[in-house]
């Protein structure tokens, strides 16, 4: 958890364990010993290992930003190609104040020449592809976060990596994703919860902008002419978005065992404090120590 996640977390009292991101609700689908340890015991960025892809779209990520921070649209490549470096820098500069236990803690590492060339060439290729029209901002905002309604409070909360102007008018809700196998990767996003959290945490902000429909849109770095993974939703009716997340955050907060997905990658399961993280999920749970965990 950031510094500013665990701020916003203070100021209306809402408790750390009753704050979901997307990642979280994928990890109590995947394997709840590991959403325990990385969300109520606080471990995420310790069960976060890295790995060389994740750096590169985190620089490809951090370059469009920069084109949506500078307004740099339609500039020959040229002008934009030193984004890349830009965005190697953010993320040394980040790991530097936070260190390890930050959002680019394990990816730093990483950042070896070849790989800043490297996304330096698929930055250039998506560009050239897009013939340098980038889709400009509606606005700007690194993180949302929204307040559930109901008895006891609760919060969802993270962010799109945009929010761009569809050719139609319609604000498209973007996450960028960069895949070694692109048709592979693609058979694994989730267009179910993704889509409704990110557009259920900009849709606030686009209404008070006026805007009554929104786009969700995954933008992808191996292919920008592929605009096959989005769906659209009426900003006037999410009630039902709402309900499905207070749901999915019930059923969270109900489920007072766990058991392990003993998958060889995974990193709680495997790890060498998983006796130890045991014994504290069990206090912090509120489990019986009788109770089989195996």
């Amino acid at each position: 958890m950031t510094w500013n996640n665990q701020q916003s977390a203070k100021k209306v009292n809402i408790s750390r364990t009753h704050c979901f991101s997307l990642s979280d609700f994928h990890d109590f689908d995947k394997c709840l010993f590991k959403f325990f340890v990385g969300h109520h015991l606080e471990k995420k960025y310790e069960l976060a290992e890295g790995t060389p892809n994740q750096a590169l779209g985190c620089l490809l990520d951090l370059a469009i930003k920069n084109i949506h921070r500078r307004k740099s649209y339609g500039q020959p490549f040229e002008n934009i190609r030193p984004y890349i470096s830009l965005g190697q820098l953010e993320m040394q500069s980040h790991f530097e104040r936070n260190g390890e236990r930050s959002y680019y803690g394990q990816q730093v590492k990483f950042l070896t020449p070849d790989l800043v060339d490297k996304a330096r060439n698929v930055f250039e290729q998506y560009y050239q592809q897009l013939k340098g029209q980038v889709k400009p901002s509606v606005l700007i905002k690194e993180f949302w976060e929204r307040t559930l309604p109901g008895d006891e409070p609760t919060k969802v909360w993270g962010g799109p990596d945009g929010v761009e102007m569809g050719e139609d008018g319609v604000p498209e809700v973007v996450d960028y994703k960069y895949f070694e196998d692109l048709e592979k990767g693609k058979s694994y996003l989730d267009m179910d919860l993704m889509p409704k959290i990110y557009v259920y945490l900009a849709s606030e902000d686009l209404l008070k902008m006026g805007y009554s429909k929104a786009r969700f849109m995954v933008r992808l770095w191996g292919d920008a002419r592929d605009e096959s993974k989005s769906c659209d939703f009426d900003l006037n009716s999410m009630l039902g978005v709402e309900e499905d997340l207070k749901e999915r955050i019930e059923k969270i907060l109900a489920t007072l065992d766990f058991n392990f997905c003993e998958k060889p990658y995974c990193p709680a399961c495997k790890s060498p404090q998983r006796d130890e993280w045991v014994s504290t999920c069990k206090l912090k749970l509120g489990l019986s120590p009788k109770f089989d965990l195996g």
